[in-house]
């Protein structure tokens, strides 16, 4: 047998095995896991909780200083032939904005300027729509939610959406 410190029949210096201890890395996944494991434990908790008792996040205290001074401007009725292959259904809105009552001046002045741009686009993106895609709820919310978003993205260019609901006073469709 070959002493450590000899030459083997190879030529090479045999070398004891060394154990791997845990480096960096291995603390840095440990670490990550547990932040990981914090944060879903944190939301989880948050969500379990009942509604009333739950501290107000971010979104939330956006709509409740909305709420707070709610102001409704009328866009007016729209009516339109669905996309159905016998253009026998149509759908006739009654639309009204919802805005902070420190911005309806500003966003009534914008409207009217706007109107033929506005109205136009709403009738062809409702005329592009089938009865599934309006359909209960869901359809009207996705609805609402597309209306907002182009009416903010045209009038307001520097992003800050002074449209923050589209309700519908009448939803009609025969």
């Amino acid at each position: 047998m070959a002493d450590p410190g000899q030459e083997t029949e190879t030529g090479a210096e045999s070398q004891p095995a060394t154990r791997n201890k845990p480096g960096l890395f291995s603390l840095a996944v440990v670490g990550v896991v547990a932040m990981v494991s914090g944060a879903a434990l944190a939301l989880g908790a948050r969500a379990l909780m009942p509604e009333e008792e739950r501290p107000p996040g971010p979104e939330q205290e956006a709509f409740q200083a909305l709420d707070d001074n709610p102001e409704f401007i009328p866009f007016g009725e729209v009516v339109v032939n669905l996309d159905d292959g016998r253009l026998n259904r149509y759908l006739r809105l009654n639309v009204t904005l919802q805005v902070h009552a420190d911005h309806v001046q500003e966003v009534t002045d914008l409207i009217e300027k706007r109107r033929v741009v506005l109205k136009n686009w709403l009738l062809s993106h409702l005329s592009d729509k089938d009865m599934e895609q309006i359909r209960g709820a869901v359809g009207q919310n996705r609805l609402r939610r597309e209306i907002r978003d182009q009416f903010n993205t045209v009038l307001f260019p520097d992003g800050y959406d002074r449209i923050h609901d589209v309700l519908f006073e009448e939803f009609n469709v025969q």
